[in-house]
């Protein structure tokens, strides 16, 4: 039995075309084979779309593995530390960024958060997770992952000076920072999912694209990276496949099994 990881944007999805139905047939193909298929994603629960839920794969590393789930049942998550947490966002809502906070099955804005909600509804995520009624602080006990949006580049700056007791993604094309755990990666999420499953390592592939990607291409024993992917990730890389819109997943995934 093998292993594969698959991220989801740039990946096996794109907004121009969705999810290709030969990504999909060759996922049910190689899983009645016997091997086991895994979303790994930054997306938490609630931002993984129906059209990926309904594909059926038997377990998912989100919010860049601060929460596992397999078998319908979440077997590891990591939750933002409680008290540094509330003091960024009381600087957070000092400067009047926007944010969102996100557990392992809500997610949590406020109204006025316009910028957030317009990237959201175009990340093809289910609207229906979004929850802007809430108790703050009962949220931050719980909170696995916060994304910020800042109002300029130099905003980052001051931002970044209070992520020391976190790991943290700063987007270079965007005004977004991702928060999670110190100990939070992708490939965490992935030595827990094949400890779980009694799995070696060279048991393991993934697909992949962007930075975000790169702690689990330095975890599994089989690296493909996207044809469309990030020149960082190609480093790492063992196979280079064809890009998302090409069927790259679909073509390897018939390639090596």
């Amino acid at each position: 039995m093998k292993a594969i990881f698959f991220d989801i944007d740039g990946t096996i999805y794109h907004p121009e075309i969705g999810i290709s139905q030969n990504t999909i047939d060759e996922i049910h193909r190689v899983q009645k084979l016997g091997h086991k298929c895994f979303i790994a994603s930054g997306r938490p629960t609630g931002f993984i779309s129906k059209e990926v839920k309904s594909i059926g794969f038997d377990g998912f590393v989100l919010a860049n593995g601060a929460h596992i789930v397999t078998e319908g049942k979440t077997i590891d998550s990591l939750t933002l530390p409680y008290e540094e947490t509330k003091k960024l966002i009381e600087y957070v809502e000092s400067q009047g960024y926007e944010y969102i906070l996100l557990t392992t099955d809500r997610c949590y804005l406020k109204k006025e958060s316009p910028h957030m909600y317009e990237f959201y509804a175009w990340c093809n995520i289910d609207m229906d997770s979004l929850c802007n009624d809430y108790d703050l602080d009962e949220v931050l006990k719980k909170t696995i992952k916060l994304e910020i949006r800042y109002n300029k580049k130099e905003d980052s700056i001051g931002l970044i000076e209070r992520l020391g007791a976190f790991f943290y993604e700063k987007h270079d094309d965007s005004l977004n920072v991702e928060v999670s755990n110190i100990d939070t990666s992708k490939g965490h999420g992935i030595e827990t999912m094949l400890n779980y499953y009694g799995l070696d390592v060279d048991d393991s592939y993934c697909f992949g694209d962007g930075a975000n990607d790169l702690e689990m291409f330095k975890t599994v024993g089989h690296p493909i990276a996207m044809k469309n992917a990030i020149p960082m990730i190609y480093h790492h890389a063992s196979i280079i496949c064809e890009d998302v819109l090409h069927d790259g997943v679909a073509k390897e995934l018939k390639r090596l099994f």
